[in-house]
């Protein structure tokens, strides 16, 4: 019998280490993505889209070779770790009773059971792996289709169509595909893979000594939890091989009752239950008594005001670890394309705290295991966050500029953001030379200006930014023309003033 925590947490280190293969694959096709030039329909862009897509393809071929034989090592080791436990607990049962059971080590028909499961688990995951490359280097291309539609057809700039095609791959690229058509991460594939490997060899372990040693009963675990369809069989006792009477009580059939044997039931598919022998005409009483079972599966965790089963709960935690991995992803992409990282730290930054305050009014535990992603340490942890506090302080200079908008004491239209880098070459138009003369401003001091920029107002859609220093200010349009130079009017120093309140202060002189 293995406990439902071992099963739980039993592929975590396989888990791990596909999860960074994962990661690698979506920083190294984020990087091409980051490079696709202009994206436009010329004769270059089909042959490096072709060259690329083949070159993720042969990457991840290359990568999957790297890591095979580590993992078919982990999950052998794997699989003989959680036998030997599963036994050793097994015997023990009858041990107790003053039967004999042939050593695990010795007993040839169950090390070709554990051999056959760990070839089966070993081959189930190489074939979910084996479409890889083709998998994820069809996702790659059809990233890049989508991008190039958005560019050509006028919607998006450059710049979003990469940023928007990096964040749909980190949000949903796919990596496995099954039998069936259906496909999924590797993570997801690796877990299930390794867990239902995991419980069905202790399984078919457990069934031929139970044939060995004549036993014709079982006692199926229980945990908090389970899913409801799981949950009307757990912790009951079963005859195998038909439903039966005995000693006055009724046993049901196990296979029928549980679904054993089917991806679905006992043992099945991301199942966490397992069972064991029972003698129940020795007098063993289940251990799960109707009151315990029923405890199990009460409705007896708070959270808002409502009540939920532990099964509801845990359900809800796994949403928000995905969404912190989520923007884990999508933060690691964004960087490794050299997009706008700011939206995704700000809201990485919300679901740590939504997870945190839901982990304290909930009495759950955090598991790191479900949140961690290859590549985001301490460093990048950081940087996501001081990035999600700048964009706060940016937030409350934007709602202060609102206030003073709508009190009619500032006329200035448009979003505070970090100054854009200025142009290298930069021309003043005939209206701004004007101006410089008129204010008496040289081009030295318009430099400082922008160089010395506390914050910038993004306007017209973008097209244009107005930098604003502690003495002056300048707008400066993407292609580099200056429109509008002077010295701050008293609703300039009061934006100025807003924008030092939050934590802006003017660049220093280098």
């Amino acid at each position: 019998m293995l406990p439902p925590d071992y099963l739980d947490h039993a592929p975590d280190a396989l888990v791990k280490l596909w999860q960074d293969v994962e990661d690698e694959i979506l920083r190294d096709v984020a990087r091409r993505i980051g490079k696709a030039g202009q994206l436009t329909p010329t004769a270059n862009w089909q042959l490096w889209r072709y060259q690329q897509t083949e070159a993720v393809r042969k990457s991840v071929v290359k990568l999957l070779a790297r890591y095979s034989d580590k993992s078919e090592a982990q999950i052998r080791k794997l699989i003989q770790d959680a036998a030997a436990r599963c036994m050793e607990a097994e015997d023990a049962i009858y041990y107790h009773y003053g039967k004999e059971p042939t050593p695990f080590a010795e007993s040839a028909a169950l090390q070709n059971l554990l051999n056959a499961g760990y070839q089966q688990t070993s081959g189930t995951f190489q074939n979910l792996t084996g479409a890889t490359a083709n998998t994820v280097s069809g996702e790659f291309e059809a990233a890049l289709d989508r991008a190039h539609l958005k560019v050509s057809s006028g919607a998006f700039d450059h710049k979003n169509a990469v940023k928007n095609a990096v964040d749909s791959l980190a949000d949903g690229m796919k990596y496995v595909t099954y039998p069936s058509g259906h496909r999924d991460t590797l993570e997801v594939a690796c877990r299930r893979a390794v867990l239902t490997g995991v419980n069905q060899t202790g399984a078919k372990l457990q069934i031929a000594r139970m044939d060995e040693m004549g036993c014709d009963f079982v006692e199926v675990t229980a945990h908090g939890g389970a899913r409801p369809s799981h949950a009307v069989w757990q912790g009951q006792q079963y005859h195998r091989g038909g439903a039966i009477d005995c000693n006055g009580r009724h046993y049901r059939d196990f296979a029928s009752a549980t679904g054993y044997g089917t991806g679905a039931g006992l043992c099945g598919w991301n199942c966490r239950h397992t069972f064991f022998a029972c003698f129940p005409d020795l007098g063993d009483p289940p251990q799960w008594t109707r009151e315990s079972l029923k405890k199990l599966n009460a409705r007896e965790i708070e959270y808002h005001g409502e009540k939920y089963t532990r099964y509801e709960i845990s359900q809800m935690q796994r949403t928000r670890e995905r969404t912190v991995r989520r923007y884990k992803r999508r933060y690691l992409a964004e960087d490794a394309a050299g997009s706008d990282t700011t939206v995704s730290a700000v809201r990485l930054r919300t679901a740590r705290q939504e997870l945190a305050a839901f982990l304290r009014e909930t009495g759950g535990q955090a598991d790191s295991s479900r949140t961690s992603v290859s590549g985001f340490g301490r460093s990048e942890a950081g940087r996501a966050t001081w990035a999600a506090k700048k964009q706060e302080r940016l937030d409350a200079v934007n709602n202060d500029l609102t206030a003073l908008r709508q009190s009619g004491k500032i006329k200035m239209t448009g979003t505070a953001v970090t100054p854009p880098t200025v142009p290298n070459s930069l021309s003043f138009e005939e209206h701004a030379l004007e101006q410089m003369a008129k204010r008496q401003i040289s081009l030295a001091q318009a430099n400082e200006i922008a160089e010395h920029a506390v914050l910038a107002i993004r306007q017209r859609n973008g097209t244009q930014h107005a930098y604003y220093s502690e003495e002056g200010f300048l707008v400066i349009r993407n292609d580099g023309s200056i429109g509008t130079v002077g010295w701050l009017d008293d609703a300039g120093k009061q934006i100025v003033e807003v924008m030092k309140q939050h934590g802006f202060q003017s660049k220093p002189d280098s």
